[in-house]
């Protein structure tokens, strides 16, 4: 290994120094024009980022100027706005205050209203118990005065019959005695004997001759006739009302200091029906045209009028459009199942209105299946469809949801036929009433379709014959109601088949009827009838006294042309088949 001597060491670094020195005193020209422009360079580049970055703070500068005239222009004014507001609600609230002070009075009075409505509940239920249970007496009288009736002809019979019997024990015991003793003297006697007892003998004879054999008794039946059972449910039916005065919502101060008028019975001393308002809607009152459905409110038109059908009153062929529709009926759910009658085919609706499926071909014909003008239907509790297959005399069986089942009848005049059938009405047990209009006649069926009866036949007096029936219906009582055509009237026959009367006649007065194409009746025993003549619904009672009516002829809601069926719904609200206008309504 070489090693260096220090004198060579320090004479290399001296060497290396001078270099050095060299170099800065004797620099290279094209290394300093190198280097100063990068120089140059570089101070151009940090001009730019100044000038940049003055331009930046000079442009936040205006940004922040500008945010002030906003503040200045916009939050200042708002600020002040928003205090205005401010002031504005206080004052609202003031007036809100103010709007609430009254309704303390207000609450009050319905508080009354509360009171005297729980008071006169109260009296009410005190005077049904209190005559159920006179009545229940006077019931319990009566049985013991036919009781003892009974028991008093019982014992006077039994006792006529005991004397009788006394009386003939005794003469068959003298007989018997005198029978004896003229046999023994002819059996055991001498002739001696004999000639002399011969005026005695005689005289026995001619005893027995006498003898009264007559019982002298005839039988007496104690048998007791009952009334009619419809009488005595009309009877108990018609043991009260109910009087309830009912009036339109009104803003509480105009209820103030508003009372209901009571006589001692705790009940509205005036009449309902003779509110003038009511009384001049339900009777036409032209006056009272407009607005009429909320006056008739309080029996069956809800509040507003829908209708189901083509635009314009127009017949369709589509869903929910129908062609002379003349029937409708409801299942428990509340479906509709209407009979579009030109269209041949029923329609199901939802209760809502949406349309649902349809039943039947859609063509008319007289197959399995096929309709031939459909002029109503009907859904018993077991969920089948009953279809007045007009057109084809007879009734057709479907399932609700459009199954075909079977058929009842055909055309012809013997029982169980049809010729022209209308209507169709199912009551709780499932008997079908059908109008056989042109056999001027109804008719009842099971369940089965088996014939049980006619109804307003030609066996019946002439007042109690049917002449063009078309609408029927059956209360809760059992009781048949019949709308009769010409001429118009409304028939009432017991289910059995019996004649019991009739209420209204032909005409276009109020009460009177013209084309009576339908009936229906309500929980009440209220009867609603459609005419089809006077474009109507009118009202009666029970007992077939005139209440009032609704609508008019005419395209706009609640108006009618040719209206065919009337029903209420699940509800409680009337739903009218207008069957010119080719809709159904819902009032």
């Amino acid at each position: 290994m070489e090693v260096k001597t220090m004198s060579e060491s320090n004479t290399s670094h001296g060497d290396k120094t001078k270099e050095v020195i060299e170099d800065i005193l004797n620099p290279d020209t094209a290394t300093l024009q190198e280097e100063d422009q990068k120089m140059k360079e570089q101070a151009r580049k940090a001009q730019n980022d100044i000038k940049t970055m003055m331009d930046a703070i000079k442009s936040r500068e205006e940004h922040l100027k500008k945010i002030e005239q906003v503040k200045k222009n916009l939050v200042e004014p708002m600020g002040e706005s928003i205090g205005s507001h401010r002031e504005t609600v206080r004052l609202a609230l003031e007036a809100v205050k103010c709007k609430l002070r009254p309704l303390n009075p207000g609450l009050q009075i319905i508080m009354d209203e509360e009171k005297i409505m729980m008071e006169q509940a109260k009296k009410a239920q005190d005077d049904i118990k209190a005559m159920i249970e006179r009545v229940m007496k006077s019931i319990k009288a009566r049985e013991e005065h036919l009781l003892r009736t009974v028991e008093e002809m019982k014992t006077a019979s039994v006792s006529q019959l005991e004397a009788k019997r006394e009386e003939l024990s005794t003469v068959m015991q003298s007989t018997q005695a005198g029978y004896d003793f003229v046999n023994n003297l002819l059996t055991n006697g001498t002739d001696v004997e004999i000639l002399q007892m011969e005026n005695q003998i005689y005289e026995r004879v001619e005893e027995l001759k006498n003898v009264d054999l007559d019982i002298g008794v005839k039988r007496k039946n104690i048998e007791f006739q009952k009334v009619n059972e419809t009488i005595v449910t009309s009877f108990i039916d018609g043991l009260g009302k109910f009087i309830v005065e009912t009036y339109d919502a009104q803003p509480i101060k105009e209820m103030k200091g508003r009372r209901v008028s009571t006589g001692r019975n705790g009940r509205p001393t005036s009449d309902p029906w003779d509110n003038s308002a009511m009384k001049s809607a339900l009777d036409g009152d032209e006056g009272y045209t407009q607005g009429m459905s909320d006056n008739v409110t309080d029996l069956y038109v809800g509040k507003g009028v829908r209708s189901i059908g083509a635009p314009n009153c127009k017949p369709g062929t589509g869903v929910a459009e129908f062609k002379k529709p003349m029937g409708i009926s409801f299942d428990k759910s509340g479906n509709m199942f209407v009979a579009d009658t030109e269209n041949n085919r029923i329609q199901c609706l939802k209760k809502s209105g949406q349309f649902s499926h349809i039943i039947g071909a859609g063509k008319q014909g007289s197959g399995k299946g096929e309709l031939n003008n459909p002029t109503d239907t009907a859904v018993d509790s077991q969920g089948f469809l009953y279809v007045v297959d007009s057109g084809n005399s007879r009734i057709s069986v479907f399932t609700t949801q459009g199954k075909f089942v079977r058929t009842i009848g055909w055309e012809g005049k013997r029982e169980g036929e049809f010729m022209n059938p209308r209507k169709i009405a199912i009551t709780k047990d499932n008997y079908l009433i059908i109008t056989d209009s042109d056999n001027n006649r109804v008719q009842i069926f099971d369940s089965r379709g088996n014939f049980l009866r006619v109804v307003g036949g030609t066996d019946n007096a002439p007042e109690g014959q049917l002449k063009q029936p078309v609408g029927v219906t059956c209360d809760s009582h059992g009781l048949i109601y019949v709308s009769q055509m010409k001429p118009a009237c409304i028939k009432v026959y017991a289910f059995d088949g019996g004649y019991i009367g009739k209420f209204g006649k032909e005409g276009k007065s109020n009460g009177e009827l013209l084309g009576p194409s339908d009936i229906t009746v309500d929980a009440n025993g209220g009867i609603i009838v459609s005419e089809w003549g006077n474009c109507r619904i009118s009202i009666y009672d029970e007992r077939g006294n005139y209440h009032g009516k609704y609508g008019k002829r005419g395209k706009k809601y609640g108006e009618f042309d040719g209206p065919c069926c009337v029903e209420l719904n699940q509800e409680g609200r009337l739903v009218v088949v207008d069957t010119w206008n080719h809709r159904i309504q819902i009032l």
